[in-house]
């Protein structure tokens, strides 16, 4: 176990991870963060835009996905650790960047965290090979969620995220590729021909926000029942909306360019963007066995300071969550960095010895 009790640990170190170390740094606080890239093999949502610059990113210029993970991990690095003196005590404030996959989340008998974590490179099939357990007061989770992917041509046999849908990121990030966003990415193909990956009402949410760059639609369910309700259908037919239910052989594609699919009949549909939703995993696992509020989707209740709420709507003491992982709240990137500061914030305000009178 680290000798070190950190004033706040950030487990993650996307935006909101990175902008709720940066706050909480500014005020001179000793923050940890765990970043899971380096470790786990898995990347953050936002790494998946391999070649669309990113446009509207506060603090960056326009960046691609790999680009602005490589920048936050500067960003974060250039307010290393260092030592000072405020009213006749000695402290510690800064940033300490641990690559770390954290396993489990516990609060000791004193009520700081504990955090143990894989400090190694897991085994090819995700075995941990090293931990060790750091301590902190306040504990900021940004740990985002994983996309559920589409299962063309994927191997289901392999257990490692990028070796089972390995076909499905040869054309994930790109302009012509895979997309997870439409609000990100939809202006790409303005007019052209786009197919929607998915079933039920929920895939169809992301249809509606497809009307304002085109009205060429076509949802893709890959074999499987449509599943929209009744209301929802019908919808979707009246707005005119292609809905084909045929299974997808395979990717049609020319490089890292994804142009269409050929179906299970031998016919070839060819599309200008495909945009995929099959839900999400929220990267909570360290988190079994707290009484967390949750949405349908397992995302992480919270309140108006960013502080978890438990089951009861009532603040989990000390914990805070920030970034994609919040129910609730855009999954954009300006978002993000607006929760994750947020929560930087108030987790720093809460260590202070005094407060305004109530």
């Amino acid at each position: 176990m680290s000798d070190t009790l950190y004033d706040i640990a950030v487990v993650g170190a996307g935006p909101a991870g990175a902008q709720a170390a940066i706050s909480a740094a500014h005020q001179m606080r000793h923050v940890l963060v765990l970043d899971a890239g380096r470790v786990s093999r898995r990347e953050g949502r936002a790494y998946w835009s391999k070649c669309v610059e990113f446009q509207d990113v506060p603090v960056f210029k326009a960046i691609t996905g790999p680009k602005f993970k490589k920048a936050l991990r500067e960003w974060m690095d250039d307010r290393p650790v260092e030592d000072t003196v405020i009213a006749g005590e000695k402290r510690k404030f800064g940033i300490d960047v641990q690559n770390a996959v954290l396993l489990n989340l516990t609060r000791s008998d004193d009520d700081t965290f504990l955090l143990e974590a894989s400090v190694a490179k897991l085994g090819k099939d995700g075995s941990v090979q090293a931990t060790e357990t750091f301590r902190a007061r306040r504990v900021v989770v940004a740990t985002g969620f994983e996309d559920k992917w589409p299962r063309v041509e994927a191997d289901e046999t392999l257990r490692r995220m990028f070796d089972r849908y390995k076909m499905v990121f040869r054309y994930a990030g790109n302009r012509g590729g895979w997309h997870t966003c439409i609000r990100c990415d939809g202006h790409l193909h303005a007019d052209e021909k786009m197919a929607f990956y998915g079933v039920g009402d929920y895939i169809y949410e992301m249809v509606v926000g497809a009307q304002d760059f085109t009205d060429k639609l076509t949802i893709l369910t890959d074999g499987r029942p449509h599943g929209m309700t009744e209301k929802v259908h019908a919808h979707a037919v009246a707005q005119g909306v292609n809905i084909d239910e045929r299974k997808i052989v395979r990717h049609i594609g020319e490089k890292t360019n994804l142009l269409g699919f050929e179906m299970e009949d031998g016919e070839e549909l060819f599309f200008h963007g495909c945009f995929v939703d099959e839900g999400l995993e929220p990267n909570t696992r360290f988190l079994a066995g707290w009484d967390i509020g949750t949405d349908g989707d397992g995302l992480v209740k919270v309140d108006e300071d960013g502080q978890v709420v438990d089951a009861a709507g009532e603040p989990v003491p000390g914990l805070y969550a920030a970034g994609d992982l919040v129910a609730g709240e855009r999954n954009l990137i300006a978002a993000s960095f607006g929760m994750g500061q947020n929560a930087g914030l108030c987790a720093s305000d809460s260590l202070r010895k005094w407060h305004y009178p109530t």
